[in-house]
């Protein structure tokens, strides 16, 4: 029999035996109060706890066994791992390591410049590569990540159908293990894989269509349609302009300068910075309810079709022959970088959304109501009223998912290995081949960049903390 089952036998005899000799010797059974007595013995440790702590201290005494295993597997490790970052040596006995000091921080720290880290020491360059990676993805994924999860929790908690269906849809992915996730976007994303054959038939198709006569006239009246439909549904909205459809409106008007390309006649770029610009005002002066806001609107519709009428599509949409990319290896692209956020949101979007759901459900339902009946606009009514008492749930989540990202690996190591390059090495990864992969694993040098890798958890989590306690008093 393992140790283990050698445990669980030895508790199980001495609850069994203790307790019947306790019982038995405390108080009187009769033949027919067996019953009785298995219950009895079955709540002998609560008894016996309350026998000895008192009635306050039960609690205390339940957690202890849960309390002792937290500690063992949890804080044990914890202590082990500091005092490792101060030895050398490459065995994995503890009392065989000698004390080397600070020698391993200083081996990382061993700089001409912190911001450029082919300057360092080869521990340190690794590291600070790392981390500099790490901080980056943190600081790109973690908004992306509370966005959307806050966005989908919105939509499925409206009264909308299959919402229980689509709740169930966004969790799933949470449910995956992260090496199925990793081999399943392997597959979309490879140089044969679903993603390049997708867009190798939508190219020949968009070509084929650019062949047909007529083409730019049929594609000029269908955009030309769902403008009008667009604009129309922005401003039947009463009085109000309506935010969401001036939102898509503004959208169309942004990829429609970029396309037109208005700045190339004063030899100047930027075209889609311009769009993008001109659709922010639009959508601003509608969620402001400025009086101008139709006005706008409707000499944004002309400026959007003067701009479809001098699109060429046969132009914009001959690519000519699609050429398969390498999505996850291609260096100074941008594109491995791009999908590894993608991935990571895709994956743990859905558990944040639950977190937030679960907040959005707790806010009382009269406030909406009352907020409705002074013809609040649903714009206001999510700054004022959502928001403000969704922000404790949203500070767990912006903290769980800043500690989440800055663990990242198991995507990491299994998508794109740290490459293309150094692109999209991480910080837990170099902590893994430091102890692990190397021909001469460094323990110490792996627990000092682990112990470095808390602090800046810890640093981060408590200003955030700091930052939304300070905002709530105010």
């Amino acid at each position: 029999m393992s140790l283990a089952g050698s445990l669980m036998l030895g508790l199980l005899l001495a609850w069994g035996l203790g307790g019947t000799v306790w019982l038995l010797t405390t108080r009187r059974y009769r033949v027919t109060q067996v019953p009785r007595f298995a219950m009895d013995l079955l709540g002998f440790p609560v008894e016996l706890a309350q026998r000895l702590f008192g009635r306050g201290g039960v609690p205390y005494a339940l957690l202890l066994p849960n309390m002792l295993i937290f500690g063992l597997f949890t804080f044990a490790p914890m202590i082990l791992n500091f005092y490792v970052s101060f030895t050398g040596g490459s065995s994995i006995i503890l009392f065989e390591r000698p004390w080397v000091g600070l020698s391993k921080y200083v081996d990382i720290f061993a700089c001409e410049s912190y911001l450029v880290p082919k300057t360092c020491s080869n521990a340190g360059y690794n590291f600070f590569t790392g981390l500099y990676n790490t901080l980056w993805f943190v600081g790109i994924q973690v908004p992306i990540m509370c966005a959307v999860a806050l966005i989908t929790a919105l939509v499925v908690n409206r009264d909308i159908k299959g919402r229980g269906f689509w709740r169930a849809m966004f969790f799933y992915p949470v449910m995956l293990s992260p090496v199925v996730i990793a081999n399943i976007w392997n597959w979309v994303l490879h140089r044969k894989g679903v993603l390049n054959a997708g867009l190798d038939e939508m190219t020949g198709a968009l070509n084929a269509l650019a062949g047909l006569s007529g083409f730019d006239m049929v594609m000029t009246v269908l955009l030309a349609i769902v403008l009008m439909v667009v604009t129309e549904r922005a401003l039947r909205a009463g009085a109000e302009p309506s935010t969401a459809w001036t939102a898509l409106f503004a959208l169309i008007l942004a990829l429609l300068t970029a396309w037109a390309n208005p700045l190339s006649l004063l030899d100047l770029s930027g075209s889609l910075w311009l769009g993008l610009a001109l659709g922010a005002g639009l959508v601003w002066l509608v969620a402001a309810g400025h009086r101008s806001a139709r006005i706008a609107i409707m000499v944004a519709a002309a400026l959007a079709a003067l701009m479809l009428l001098s699109i060429q599509f046969s132009t914009v949409f001959d690519m000519g022959r699609y050429r398969p990319n390498n999505w996850l290896v291609t260096p100074n692209t941008g594109w491995p970088f791009f999908w590894l956020v993608f991935v990571f949101c895709w994956s743990h979007m859905g558990f944040y959304m639950l977190i937030l759901l679960a907040g959005l459900q707790a806010i009382p339902r009269d406030l909406y109501e009352a907020a409705k009946m002074d013809a609040t606009r649903p714009l206001r009514a999510f700054t004022r009223i959502t928001l403000p008492l969704v922000m404790p749930t949203l500070t767990v989540v912006i903290v769980l998912s800043l500690i989440r990202s800055f663990q990242i690996f198991d995507e990491v190591y299994l998508l794109t290995g740290g490459g293309p390059g150094r692109e999209t090495y991480m910080i837990v990864q170099n902590i893994y081949e430091v102890a692990f992969t190397n021909s001469q694993p460094d323990y110490g040098q792996a627990a000092a960049g682990s112990v470095l890798m808390a602090v800046i958890i810890a640093v981060f989590t408590f200003f955030q903390l700091w930052l939304t306690r300070r905002q709530s008093e105010l």
